[in-house]
């Protein structure tokens, strides 16, 4: 453990490091050339607004006119409050069209903004105001013991005057966003309008986007992926479906939603993808001209599944950590990405470094921890109103002094991609979300249900999703514990993301030869006995496997839309996704298998089967003695 003097040093070597880097004139030739989209944003809500729909939520199609009064609304109400640029507004609001005008609104005027998780746990929300000196909260309802701003009154205001801007592009904090810390507690990650605007502009450039192209903003509007969701369309003129509370979560709403407004480009974390291709038709996805993963692992599959159904496609992975803004690496999917989907390279005025514990560089194809210098690196954390330097550390093997160091393992491949190699310990992601272990284990420690308590990232094995797991052993006079009763507990701490969905209990946590918790051991112990030690199936002969599987295809076959490609020619190791069934067909061959076996797959066991084979393995384990 550092000494304070030690850590005092490392923060001024910090500081000084970024200083000579932010003005040695480097920082000064990106922004001549960076893309300003603030610039662009003012000039579409004021100036000269696009005669077109800027936002589609709820129903409603709100212009690009509208749109620039209500942001305009906001900020006056804002100004009567006497904030200035500096100022920290959190943004209290559901996923809506009034979100974003919060969110333009302190842009415009160079405030500060930090949109805050609705869905968390009240002390979770409280503590993300407290932590980042919060000087005002937009909300719905008042807020006991903050200043506020109803939202709902601001947008009925009376006699707002000329919005005035006051924005820049530079290094200057411009907004916050949270992230599962190592330490237990959430860290707040500084954001700045630069390094936003050198990927909102690389972007742009790169996927051809402009004004005719629609939007969906799938996700959380306090994740990062949904700044340029937001900011890259109102930038570009175009226009953004955002779902309402009840689309958020509903796969066959986003389809509807893509045929009713033609989405054109699609950003979210593969789970979502996922999801969506489950549900869509071959028809409801046409309109996509660019899909873009990031946040998590690509399954080769998914892509080969959308390279049959959308073969003109532009498909994209995406990574890089919040403190390294938006999105710092990203890799165009081509048709030798068959086994394995690259991280990919780094954006411009960024480089990626691949390095062993004694930071000297890894040799191509060999692992080790990623790290990130350039552009794209945020200020630091927010801790207490203090700025905190964390894992960014000093690299001394070049002129960009100063990078952050990542949770994620990789290697170099001989063409220059970086392919992602897993994470170190003490950070998982799971559908996106990146958390950490620390944090989740405090919480179950806090429940006092266990002995001892861990979380480790397990992947099933027919969806091939990761699975937040916790392993625990209980104390000797407790026989067991009440996993539903702990749930409802840890939502008090814990966002529902953070909430570990299987749990295991073992007679003793393994320790290393170094009497440390031996995580590896216990992950590979939850992968076995989850997934693999499941109830033995049912000895059924050759001939009686071979009678259920023409019996289950026959069914499939029934089931099948007439306008599927492959209506006859299917067999047992056919991907159900590409028989073009989609829930309406999964609740009639539900049905189905029922009257003819006496067995109850409901859709939700369906949609976790790859293959038709999994049908068949899961009926025949079912089947009595």
């Amino acid at each position: 453990m550092q000494s304070d003097s030690s850590e005092l040093q490392q923060q001024d070597n910090f500081e000084s490091n970024r200083d000579s880097f932010q003005y040695s004139g480097k920082y000064d030739e990106i922004a001549a050339d960076a893309f300003c989209f603030l610039d662009s944003i003012r000039h579409n809500l004021f100036d000269y607004p696009p005669d077109k729909t800027a936002l589609f939520y709820d129903g409603k199609a709100i212009s690009y006119v509208q749109l620039g009064k209500n942001v305009a609304q906001v900020m006056a109400a804002l100004q009567q409050k006497k904030l200035r640029a500096g100022a920290v507004v959190a943004i209290c609001l559901p996923k809506s069209a009034e979100h974003v005008y919060a969110v333009l609104a302190c842009a415009l005027m160079g405030i500060i903004w930090l949109p805050v998780d609705m869905d968390a746990p009240e002390a979770r929300r409280d503590y993300l105001l407290s932590n980042s000196l919060t000087d005002l909260v937009i909300s719905k309802t008042p807020v006991t013991g903050r200043q506020y701003v109803l939202i709902d009154e601001a947008l009925t205001a009376q006699g707002f005057n000329h919005p005035k801007c006051c924005y820049q592009l530079n290094t200057e904090a411009a907004y916050y966003l949270y992230t599962s810390g190592s330490t237990g507690t959430p860290k707040c990650v500084v954001l700045n309008n630069l390094a936003t605007a050198n990927v909102l502009g690389q972007t742009i450039s790169r996927w051809q986007a402009d004004q005719d192209d629609v939007l969906m903003a799938v996700t959380p509007f306090h994740h990062d992926m949904s700044v340029f969701d937001v900011f890259g369309a109102m930038a570009l003129g175009a226009s953004l479906v955002i779902p309402t509370a009840a689309q958020a979560k509903d796969a066959m709403s986003w389809a509807e939603l893509l045929t009713a407004h033609n989405i054109s480009i699609w950003v979210s974390v593969p789970a979502i993808v996922d999801m969506l291709c489950s549900v869509a038709s071959k028809e409801q996805l046409q309109s996509l001209r660019l899909i873009a993963q990031g946040g998590d692992y690509i399954k080769p599959g998914l892509i080969q599944f959308l390279r049959r159904q959308l073969p003109q496609a532009r498909l994209f992975s995406l990574g890089g950590p919040t403190e390294t803004t938006i999105w710092s690496i990203w890799h165009e999917i081509t048709a030798e990405d068959i086994d394995v989907i690259p991280y990919g390279k780094a954006l411009a005025h960024n480089r990626y470094y691949i390095l062993d514990e004694q930071l000297q560089p890894c040799a191509i194809g060999e692992v080790g921890r990623m790290y990130m210098s350039g552009v794209n690196l945020s200020n630091g954390y927010l801790l207490n109103g203090q700025l905190q330097t964390g894992d960014f550390v000093s690299l001394g093997c070049d002129e960009e002094k100063i990078a952050f160091r990542m949770s994620d393992l990789g290697y170099m491949r001989d063409d220059g991609n970086i392919i992602f190699a897993g994470r170190t310990e003490g950070y998982l992601k799971i559908k996106g979300v990146r958390i950490s272990a620390a944090e989740v284990e405090a919480a179950l420690a806090k429940s006092g249900y266990f002995q001892d308590s861990l979380v480790v990232c397990c992947t099933h094995p027919i969806t091939q999703m990761h699975e937040l797991v916790a392993v625990y052993t209980l104390p000797a006079n407790q026989p067991d514990a009440d996993i539903n009763a702990l749930k409802t507990c840890l939502m008090a701490d814990l966002p529902k993301s953070h909430i570990p969905t299987r749990w295991l209990m073992i007679e003793e946590i393994p320790l290393t030869r170094n009497v440390k918790v031996d995580r590896k051991l216990i992950q590979q112990m939850a992968q076995e006995r989850l997934y693999q030690a499941m109830p033995p199936q049912a000895k059924v002969t050759a001939t009686q496997e071979q009678a259920v599987t023409d019996d289950i295809l026959a069914i499939f076959r029934e089931c099948q839309p007439q306008t599927a490609e492959n209506a006859v020619n299917i067999s047992a190791q056919t991907e159900i996704l590409n028989t073009g069934m989609r829930l309406k067909q999964l609740i009639m061959l539900s049905d189905k298998l029922t009257q003819q076996f006496d067995i109850r797959l409901d859709t939700a066991v369906l949609l976790r089967c790859k293959t038709i084979q999994d049908v068949v393995n899961e009926i025949s384990r079912r089947m009595p003695e």
